[in-house]
Formats: structure tokens, sequence, C-alpha cells
């Protein structure tokens, strides 16, 4: 049967009831079924975007959670300061290490609450010894540098360079005199509740744990030991993975002393395991 243009076709109310022969045009049951359709259609979109809300909320949560205790840990943040601090007289009252190449000074300011007395004298023992050497005609007041540059001011010890630059990681040198015994003693352990995930010689209960948490313009002994080799670390964000392995004896607290450091990044190297400086950096040093 043919109503007003459209077939028919008999549409039943329940499965138990039906209409009787009531016909209805397919083209409005279409249109019925359709606004049906767009209708669950909504609903359904309405409750994935709720869904996908709370996941994200969720997520977000679980990341603040994170963050949170990341700052539960008190991350260091070096001081800044302006005025560069005034030569010391006197290595017993100094408060940090001048590092002078032909690049510029670095200014580094001791952290002893940091390292422990060990790390700080081993450092002004080297100056001392280079001073004596000077005095005694034995040393010089100016260095020169294996491509010709030179460095007028300071004392020079045995090794004193730079010789490793990971760009925006870390500037990696050493401090060295002969007649200065190597430092042995550690930097004490700055996170509470310590628990090593190796088994801890009898000596030393806080393996692994020796300094904070890294961050931007701290200065540590390399690998985990007690010297010479040394390294400043340049990288933006808090550097988690090297955990608290490493004694932090000092931090530059400038940005012109920290330019000095990044300048090297700029410096021609190879790759040799490590990003090995073609031609080493040689320093003097001072207290102030």
């Amino acid at each position: 049967i043919m109503k007003q243009g459209f077939p028919t076709i008999t549409a039943p109310i329940s499965r138990t009831k039906r209409s009787h022969g009531k016909s209805y045009p397919i083209g409005i049951v279409c249109a019925v079924i359709s606004v049906i359709f767009a209708f669950g259609g909504t609903i359904i979109l309405a409750m994935a975007m709720t869904s996908s809300s709370s996941a994200t909320n969720d997520n977000t949560n679980n990341g603040a959670g994170n963050n949170n205790a990341r700052s539960n840990r008190a991350l260091r943040q070096p001081a800044i300061v302006n005025t560069p601090p005034q030569k010391s007289k006197d290595p017993s009252h100094a408060q940090g290490l001048i590092i002078r190449t032909h690049v510029g000074d670095i200014y580094i300011h001791f952290t002893p609450e940091l390292a422990g007395d060990g790390s700080i004298k081993y450092i002004t023992d080297v100056v001392q010894a280079a001073s004596a050497k000077q005095n005694n005609g034995m040393g010089y007041t100016t260095a020169e540098t294996m491509n010709g540059r030179r460095i007028t001011e300071g004392f020079i010890c045995q090794r004193c360079n730079f010789y490793r630059a990971e760009k925006q990681l870390l500037l990696q040198g050493v401090i060295a005199e002969p007649s200065i015994p190597k430092n042995n003693v550690l930097g004490p352990c700055q996170e509470e509740n310590y628990k090593s995930k190796s088994k801890c010689p009898e000596h030393d209960p806080n393996c692994g744990c020796h300094g904070p948490i890294m961050t931007k313009g701290m200065v540590g002994w390399a690998g985990g030991g007690g010297g010479p080799d040394f390294f400043i670390n340049t990288f933006a964000k808090p550097v988690d993975w090297w955990e608290n392995q490493h004694t932090v004896w000092g931090e530059i607290r400038d940005e012109k002393s920290m330019k000095v450091v990044e300048s090297a990044y700029e410096l021609k190297a190879h790759m040799s395991g490590m990003r090995m400086l073609d031609e080493k950096i040689e320093f003097s040093l001072e207290l102030f």
C-alpha cells in the first residue's frame, strides 16, 4: 500500500502486543529510528568523554603525587650571587675555589655541609702546595696551555685541567698535585632512612649515598669516589639517575662562571666512549 508517496510497514509495539494492522509510512519510521540512534550516540559519546576525563584526572593526580614525592626530598638550589668574592689570604678560612682558565674564571663556593671537611681540606692543600712551589722558585705564575694560550693569575698545579665536555650535562676535569695524598673521605648521606640497593662494606654503611640529588651548578667528585677527578653539573633539571652517589664539595652561584663552563661545549671534541676535548683546558687555582 502506498500512502503520501511512501511504502508502508507494520511496526510492532512490543514482542507480545501488535498494532492490529496499523501502518506507518516507512520514511517516518526511518526518521524516528535515525533520531533514536543520534540520541543514543550522543549519550555514548558523553559517557566516553566522562570516562576519558576521569582517567586523565587520575593520571594527573598520580603525576602530581610523584612530583610531590620528589619535592619532599628538598632538592638544594644554589644561592645566586652577583659580586665576585675576594681572594682569601688564609686557607683555613677559605670559602671557595677560583679556577682560572684562558676562557674565563669559574668561582666555586665550598659546601662542607654536603661534603664534610675531607674534600675541602684536600683542595686547599693542593692550592697551598702549588703556591709553595711558586714561592720556592719551583713553580710559575704563568701557565701555557696545549694550544699556546696563557693563564696569568693563580697557582699552577701539576695536574689541573678539564678534559671531558658532555654538552648540556657536565664539564669534567682533575685537580691533583703529586705531593698531596688522594682524598678518601666521602660526603655523608643526605637522604633520611636511606637503604642501599647492594650490600655495603662495614667501613661504608651508606655505600651509594654520599650526597644530594645534584642540581645545576653543583660540583662533585667523579665516579662516586673522593677525587681527584671532578665535574661540574650543568643539566637544567635535577639529575635523578645519578641518585646520591656523588660527594658534592661545591657549587657555582653566579651566571658568569656558568657561562664560562658552558663555553667549553663549543670547543672541538671527539668521542672515545665519552666526549673528550681535543685540547685540554689547563687552569690555575686560587682560594677566596
